[in-house]
């Protein structure tokens, strides 16, 4: 496991303790006190599900697009193009390569520099803290 998910882990094990030490004393208090603890139940949920998500494999179109490249670029090895044609033919694989780079850097939001930081989550506990006796 990374060293941010563990951070987040032990932030989000944070406040689920701190909100589930609360002890509510009126009945508003006790629905919003249930109320919380659905969402936090729900963001936990959620959380577990994007993690998962983050962490498979590309998904099949990926393969065809590179697939695609390939084959467009044999098609252009095999043919001898024009300069307008080479130029147009150059533009779109960098563009392809782009959308290639950015959908592989992008497939795990919890490494390199497109990481999801946890900043709402300490924003989150920080508050909470204060509001604690």
């Amino acid at each position: 496991e990374n060293r941010l998910g563990q951070r987040t882990e032990t932030l989000a094990d944070q406040l689920t303790d701190r909100v589930l030490t609360l002890r509510p004393d009126t009945p508003a208090q006790k629905e919003l006190w249930s109320r919380v603890a659905a969402d936090m139940d729900a963001v936990s949920d959620a959380r577990v599900i994007r993690m998962k998500a983050a962490l498979t494999e590309p998904p099949g179109y990926v393969y065809v697009v590179f697939l695609g490249f390939l084959f467009t670029m044999a098609c252009l090895g095999i043919y001898a193009p024009s300069r307008p044609i080479l130029i147009l033919v150059s533009l779109y694989t960098m563009f392809i390569g782009l959308v290639l780079y950015m959908v592989i850097a992008m497939s795990d939001p919890f490494h390199g520099g497109f990481g999801v930081e946890p900043h709402a989550i300490e924003h989150l506990s920080e508050a909470i803290s204060e509001e604690l006796p």
